[in-house]
């Protein structure tokens, strides 16, 4: 008790010598006017007119220092709430933009609607931010016809829009699962750099392995190629790459990613080329029969997943 009494007692002391300070202002500013204006009439013969003008300037300027002492006095007594101790040392919180997942459907997709050429929505300027569930972790999407690199040229002669699926979805798999930040334009130059870019027609399949392994990933070549086993790999951390060959899908030939099993059987893809294709089921055997009768570099078809003994690490 006694050391409450005393905190108050040192407030009451506060706060009256405050009062005290401001008397003590306000009286130096009086006789610091009086003094100037006796000083004005003993050094300088002034009119009647100047009388006025001086009364008028005088009484302008005593108003402005009243309102200035009233100001400072009504601050001393009803002080404004200070920040608390707790407040002042909290970090602020800064928004943070959260990337979407995609919004996927049930719906079945067409075989006819797949093809290397990319599929703009009504508004052909478009950037593309999303992720989609996979074994691996979350995979951030790429499209090739991304405002921002849709006219790259790729290799330094065809438009990313047209022909770079390949580099779209290993940088959709390096950006997600390894340490490295990479866009398709990063990987488009890497591919031409390193000799898969062909020209007037995209990729080489070695793009693939050779791209996946040098970043850090497992890449293995699937040979058997049944819905039965690809649904395994699928189950037990594996993504799949799949060249999609002449026919249904393409008359090219067509790069796309195999993410995730759906509870029906069908799977979920990303395609490069078809933000829509990405939100539909699709018929796994389909895709199967549908591959690219090519068996190069370990095609049309690989499994993705971390290196052996080795964590998801994670990307960007």
């Amino acid at each position: 008790m006694d050391a409450r009494k005393r905190i108050e007692a040192r407030g009451k002391h506060k706060q009256k010598r405050s009062k005290a300070e401001i008397l003590i202002t306000g009286g130096i500013l009086a006789a610091s006017s009086v003094m100037a204006i006796s000083l004005f009439a003993y050094f300088r013969p002034f009119s009647s007119q100047d009388v006025a003008a001086f009364t008028k300037s005088l009484y302008s300027y005593a108003s402005e220092q009243l309102d200035t002492v009233m100001a400072l006095l009504s601050s001393r007594i009803h002080p404004e709430p200070e920040e608390s101790l707790e407040e002042a040392l909290a970090p602020e919180e800064e928004s943070q933009e959260t990337v979407p997942y995609m919004a996927r459907s049930e719906e079945l997709g067409d075989i006819s609607d797949m093809t290397a050429e990319p599929v703009f929505p009504l508004q052909e300027d478009a950037i593309y931010s999303c992720m989609l569930d996979t074994p691996l972790g979350p995979l951030f999407y790429y499209n090739q016809g991304d405002l921002r690199w849709k006219e790259y040229l790729y290799g330094g002669s065809d438009r990313m829009a047209k022909y770079g699926c390949g580099p779209t979805c290993v940088a959709m798999i390096i950006n997600s699962f390894t340490l490295n930040s990479v866009t398709p334009v990063e990987m488009a130059d890497w591919s031409a750099q390193n000799g898969y870019y062909a020209r007037h027609s995209g990729s080489y399949h070695g793009l693939i392995p050779g791209s996946l392994s040098s970043f850090g990933l497992q890449v293995d070549s699937v040979t058997d190629r049944t819905v039965e086993h690809a649904s395994e790999l699928l189950r037990t951390g594996h993504i799949l790459v799949a060249l999609m060959g002449k026919g249904s899908l393409t008359q090219n030939g067509h790069f796309i990613i195999i993410a995730q099993l759906a509870g029906d059987g069908n799977v979920y893809i990303a395609d490069p080329a078809n933000y829509e294709n990405s939100t539909k089921v699709w018929d796994l055997q389909l895709l199967m029969d549908e591959l690219k009768g090519a068996y190069d570099s370990g095609g049309p078809l690989w499994a993705v997943s971390f290196p052996s003994g080795t964590q998801e690490t994670g990307g960007s």
